[in-house]
C-alpha cells in the first residue's frame, strides 16, 4: 500500500511538471525565407505530380485558395499542406503539357510564431522546354465610387465562344489594395480581359450578385502591357423573365425577375392603365374589370443593359381583393433658383392620383400673398408614380419674405381607390447670397456629349449641366461637394451601362479629383470656389 501511495505522488508531480517555452525574447520580425523548391523557379520540362517548397522556419497557411494563384488554374480543389517547414500542392488537374504555369503565393505562407508572410514569393516553370514570359497588368475602379476595390478577381480568356457568366476563368489573378494586377508568363496572342469580384468563388461571373467590367476589344499581346484599365459596375445582365401574374377584383400585377428600365403595354380596345409597383420589377396594370373575362397584355420589357422581352400575359377578374393601402406622399423635394424665380418640387406617390384639387395647392408667399398652382405647372407621370411641380413665385426684389411655404389641403389630391391626401406644409428655402458660395468649372476634352454632375456629401444630386465648357453653379449652401462626369458617347440622355454580348462597354464616368488627390471640396458662405480644372 506504501509502494502504491508512492508511485501516485510521483506520478502527479510529474503531471505538473509541464515542459513550455521560455517567455520573452525579441520579438520575430523575420519573414521565413524559402531555401528549396521542387520545381524551381524557370525550371523547364517539370513532369512531377506536386510542387514542394521548403523554407528556413516553421510555417503555417492562410487561407491558402484564396491566397496562392496559380496561372492558368488547375482547378478549385487543388490541394495546399503546410508541414513543419514544408509545403505542397497537389494539382487537382494535372499539369498540362507544353504549358507555363506562374505561382504567386501573396499572404498565404507564413511564420508560425508571428504570422510574418513570405514577401514576393512567386515563381514561374514549365513542363516544356520553353517558358512563356509575357506580361499584361493594369488597374481596377469601381464606377462612380473614389474607394478602391480590394481582392478583384482578373482574368483573361482567348476563345470568342467564352462566356464570363457562363464559364470559369483558366488564366487570372487578383488585385492588390492599390487596385493593381498583373497576369505574367503568358504566350504572344489575342486576349479577352475582364474583372470580377467572385464573391462565391466559382470563377465565373454572376451579374446579379456580383460587380463586374470587362475591356471590349481584344488585346494583341507582343510586348508586356501595364495600362489595361477596368471600370466595375453593378448590372444584372441575366435575361427578362416574368415570373408571375397575380389578378384581383381591381388591379393585376406582373412581377418580373429583375428591375425594368422601359416598358410598354398594348391590349385591345378595353381601357387600362399602369405603373410599376414598389419596385421597377413589379407593373400593376389598372383595368376596370365588368367582365369576368381575361385581356390579352402584349408586354415589351427592357433592362438596363438594353435586353428585350416580347410576350403577352393574360389578365382577368377574380374575386381577390387587393390589400388595403394608406395612400401615402413622399417627403417633398425642392429648389428655388434666386435668379429666375423658378421653383421646383418633386414627391412620389404609392398610389396612382385620379384627380387633383388645384384650389388647395397654393404657395403662402407672405401673411398676406398666396399663388395658386396652374394645371400646366403639376406635371404626374404615371408610370413612376411622381408627381412634378414648376412654377416662377412672384416675388419682387424690394420684397423681403420670410418663410414662404408650399400649402396642400387636405383632399388637394384623390387617389384611384378614391382615398384623400392629407394637409401638408413644405417649407421653402430662399437661399441668400451672402450665406451661400459659388463654384466655377472649366472643362478640357474633346467630347461632343457629356453631363457634369454636382453632389452634396450625402450622395444628392444639387444640379447638373451639359456639354458645358464653362459653368458656374450659384448659391450653394455650406457643404462638402463633389463631381463626375458622364460621357454621353451616343447622346441619348442617359448612362448607358454597356452590353458584354456586344462588346460595348459602359459609357465613360469621370470623378473630378483635385491636385490633393481628394474627391470632395468644401464650400463656405460668401465664397467663391474654382476655377476646377475638369479634364478628361
Amino acid at each position: 500500500m506504501k509502494k502504491l501511495f508512492i508511485l501516485l505522488l510521483s506520478f502527479s508531480l510529474t503531471q505538473c511538471a509541464r515542459i513550455s517555452a521560455p517567455g520573452g525574447g525579441p520579438q520575430d520580425k523575420e519573414a521565413p525565407e524559402l531555401v528549396s523548391s521542387n520545381p524551381t523557379s524557370g525550371q523547364k520540362n517539370f513532369k512531377d505530380k506536386q510542387i514542394e517548397l521548403t523554407f528556413n522556419e516553421p510555417i503555417k497557411l492562410k487561407d491558402p485558395q484564396e491566397e496562392i494563384i496559380i496561372i492558368p488554374s488547375v482547378g478549385t480543389k487543388t490541394k495546399f499542406l503546410a508541414k513543419k517547414n514544408k509545403v505542397t500542392i497537389t494539382p487537382e488537374t494535372n499539369w498540362k503539357d507544353s504549358t507555363t504555369y506562374n505561382i504567386a503565393f501573396r499572404g498565404a505562407i507564413q511564420d508560425l510564431n508571428e504570422g510574418n508572410p513570405a514577401e514576393d514569393l512567386h515563381f514561374a516553370f514549365s513542363t516544356s522546354e520553353y517558358i512563356d514570359s509575357l506580361k499584361l497588368g493594369g488597374s481596377i475602379a469601381e464606377t462612380f465610387q473614389d474607394k478602391i476595390p480590394e481582392k478583384i478577381t482578373v482574368a483573361i480568356y482567348q476563345s470568342d465562344t467564352f462566356d464570363i457568366f457562363k464559364h470559369k476563368a483558366t488564366y487570372f489573378s487578383k488585385s492588390n489594395k492599390e487596385g493593381k494586377f498583373s497576369i505574367q508568363n503568358l504566350k504572344a496572342g489575342k486576349y479577352y480581359v475582364y474583372a470580377f469580384e467572385d464573391k462565391n468563388k466559382n470563377s465565373k461571373v454572376d451579374s446579379k450578385s456580383e460587380k463586374f467590367g470587362f475591356v471590349a476589344k481584344p488585346i494583341e499581346l507582343t510586348k508586356h502591357q501595364d495600362s489595361i484599365h477596368i471600370d466595375l459596375i453593378k448590372v444584372d445582365s441575366r435575361p427578362i423573365k416574368i415570373t408571375s401574374v397575380r389578378n384581383t377584383n381591381s388591379i393585376s400585377m406582373i412581377r418580373f425577375n429583375k428591375p425594368l428600365s422601359k416598358i410598354n403595354l398594348q391590349g385591345d380596345n378595353s381601357k387600362f392603365i399602369y405603373s410599376y409597383g414598389d419596385n421597377q420589377a413589379e407593373i400593376i396594370i389598372y383595368k376596370d374589370f365588368t367582365k369576368e373575362d381575361s385581356l390579352q397584355i402584349n408586354v415589351s420589357a427592357y433592362d438596363s443593359v438594353q435586353q428585350e422581352l416580347d410576350t403577352a400575359v393574360y389578365v382577368k377578374y377574380t374575386q381577390n381583393k387587393k390589400i388595403d393601402e394608406t395612400f401615402k406622399i413622399s417627403d417633398w423635394q425642392t429648389t428655388f433658383n434666386p435668379e429666375t424665380k423658378i421653383f421646383e418640387a418633386k414627391s412620389s406617390f404609392n398610389k396612382l392620383i385620379l384627380s387633383a384639387n388645384y384650389d388647395s395647392i397654393y404657395i403662402q408667399i407672405d401673411t398676406s400673398h398666396f399663388q395658386l398652382i396652374k394645371p400646366q405647372e403639376l406635371k404626374f407621370d404615371t408610370l413612376y408614380k411622381i408627381l412634378k411641380i414648376l412654377t416662377q413665385i412672384k416675388i419682387e426684389e424690394k420684397e423681403n419674405p420670410l418663410n414662404p411655404v408650399m400649402v396642400f389641403g387636405k383632399g388637394a389630391f384623390i387617389s384611384i381607390d378614391n382615398d384623400s391626401s392629407k394637409s401638408k406644409e413644405v417649407k421653402i428655402n430662399l437661399p441668400k447670397l451672402k450665406d451661400t458660395g459659388t463654384l466655377s468649372i472649366e472643362v478640357n476634352t474633346s467630347e461632343k456629349h457629356y453631363e457634369i454632375r454636382l453632389f452634396d456629401a450625402t450622395g444628392k444630386l444639387v444640379k447638373s449641366v451639359r456639354d458645358q465648357k464653362k459653368y458656374v453653379f450659384k448659391y450653394l449652401r455650406p457643404a462638402e461637394y463633389h463631381i463626375n462626369v458622364i460621357v454621353d458617347t451616343n447622346n441619348n440622355g442617359t448612362w448607358d451601362t454597356g452590353i458584354y454580348y456586344k462588346k460595348l462597354q459602359p459609357e465613360k464616368v469621370v470623378l473630378y479629383k483635385n491636385s490633393e488627390n481628394k474627391y470632395s471640396f468644401p464650400i463656405r458662405a460668401n465664397w467663391e470656389v474654382g476655377p476646377l480644372m475638369i479634364t478628361f
